[in-house]
């Protein structure tokens, strides 16, 4: 995929072209009678065999037209099937092979599926088994195939760094960060959001969307810098500037020249730092601590908090001429818990990621899974759902994550939202109800009716209607920061009243 291009809408799951029934199976044993056998009770059930007695013919055969499934035997007249299996996994790393043998060792069953086959088998084969198995194999081929359809339409990738959604919301974060990026603004960046949200990869997505992004990324976070070492942190001391600075030593943001610094948690920031950040701002130049010649350098300044700014700046916690300094391009993050729509090509993002990082075979994840994952609160946001995914996977060794895989909080979740409500024996109005239920809606949304739609299972379109149906339009709050409770841009943010 193009590093710079804005992934497409995601298109329609799809069946593959060929049906499980008529699935291409190829079976190398040298035996001929075991694989006549074989052959001849796949082709009843409906599926398209061929037999090998050896690993070349097999690899042969497969260069010219691929195979849907493999059944391979352990030892062959030209070498070891675990070879043949490595070279067909490195042609096709997809592809469900299941390993047949007389010797039975827990070791080279181990080896086997180490290397990437989907079963080991011994002989003699069950036959009923093995055609489950290979029934199972198919179905979960195919499932990976229209994931995978499905994860190409849900990514957006800058250069190496991943976006991850399908809603409204971020979608408008993917096409900020493109817009920034393609005009290459050197305007400062305020990401917000709580713990958890994303706001580093944003910040890395815009360096690596950008024209700076074959300079340096230097991430800060403010929390961890002790508060009488911050200014020397950032922009150096020379020698002698006091006790322990036996020689010079330059700033992060000298480091960063001509690329991009972020300052994470930077309503953590001591109010001194804050006041020479404020002065770099304006000029582009700063001096060492202990310094006397001022130095120029070309950052691109990138902020993030899970702080209430505005409250910081009310009480004095910060300052206010440093907050519209930094908040000219704002990004605001929601919370998991307000796009659960997110939730799903989320979960596949990560479990992608953490089987490459544990050289695991790729795992899949029940329907039933996703639909309690969604309806979890997730207080820890997508770092959350990411360090729940991890835990499953190093402790857990099945091919699907089942709903009694999860930890207890998120399935206790799902139940305790599947509430039911009890018609009262005089009956009730059920318009007064509606109007009820969309007036707590609207207020717990602070009037965006993209969130308070789904707060009541409905489409904003339906919610419109019943807004005016009910004469409570004009009590909706405050205008909305956007068509599904995410991001504005500072254009779209002018042009609302």
């Amino acid at each position: 995929m193009n590093g710079n291009r804005l992934a497409a809408s995601a298109p329609p799951l799809q069946s593959p072209e060929r049906t499980m029934a008529n699935a291409r199976v190829y079976v190398c044993d040298d035996e001929m009678l075991i694989r006549m056998w074989l052959v001849e009770h796949l082709e009843d059930h409906e599926y398209v065999a061929e037999g090998f007695e050896t690993g070349t013919e097999l690899l042969e055969t497969f260069a010219r037209e691929p195979a849907d499934l493999v059944l391979l035997d352990l030892k062959l007249p030209d070498g070891s099937g675990l070879d043949f299996l490595k070279v067909l996994k490195a042609k096709d790393p997809s592809l469900p092979v299941i390993m047949i043998s007389a010797f039975g060792e827990v070791e080279t069953a181990v080896a086997a599926v180490r290397a990437g086959a989907h079963h080991f088998l011994e002989k003699p084969v069950d036959l009923p088994e093995l055609l489950l198995l290979v029934e199972q194999a198919l179905q979960t081929q195919r499932l990976l195939g229209e994931l995978d359809r499905y994860r190409e339409g849900h990514r957006w990738q800058f250069s190496g760094v991943t976006l991850v959604g399908r809603s409204a919301a971020m979608r408008q974060v993917a096409e900020l960060i493109t817009r920034i990026g393609v005009k290459g603004t050197p305007a400062t960046v305020l990401i917000r959001g709580e713990s958890g949200t994303g706001k580093d990869v944003v910040a890395r997505a815009i360096h690596a969307r950008g024209p700076r992004q074959a300079k340096p990324f230097i991430s800060v976070n403010c929390t961890v810098l002790p508060d009488n070492l911050v200014e020397s942190e950032l922009f150096g001391h020379e020698a002698g500037a006091f006790t322990d600075a036996k020689e010079a030593k330059r700033g992060l943001f000298e480091l960063a020249d001509g690329g991009t610094i972020f300052l994470d948690e930077i309503g953590d920031m001591p109010k001194p730092a804050q006041a020479k950040l404020l002065e770099f701002l304006e000029t582009h130049r700063f001096r060492r601590v202990g310094g006397v010649r001022d130095i120029t350098v070309d950052v691109h300044v990138v902020t993030a908090t899970n702080r209430n700014l505005d409250e910081a700046v009310a009480n004095g916690d910060f300052r206010e001429d440093l907050f519209y300094r930094l908040d000219v391009i704002p990004i605001a993050l929601a919370p998991l818990r307000e796009h659960p729509e997110d939730i799903a090509p989320l979960t596949m993002h990560f479990i992608d990621t953490l089987c490459d990082e544990m050289s695991i075979p790729r795992r899949i994840v029940a329907p039933e899974t996703v639909g309690l994952l969604e309806k979890y609160a997730w207080p820890g946001n997508a770092r959350e759902l990411r360090n729940v995914l991890e835990r499953l996977l190093l402790l857990r060794d099945d091919p699907t994550i089942a709903p009694n895989h999860l930890p207890p909080e998120i399935r206790q979740a799902g139940v305790a939202r599947e509430q039911v409500f009890v018609l009262p024996p005089d009956g009730i109005d059920l318009d007064l109800v509606e109007q009820q239920l969309i007036v707590q809606a609207m207020e717990r949304a602070s009037g965006n009716k993209s969130r308070a739609a789904r707060l009541l299972g409905i489409s904003r379109d339906t919610l419109r209607y019943r807004l005016e149906k009910y004469g409570l339009d004009s009590e909706a709050a405050p205008a909305e920061t956007d068509s599904d409770g995410g991001l504005a841009t500072p254009e779209e943010e002018k042009g609302h009243t």
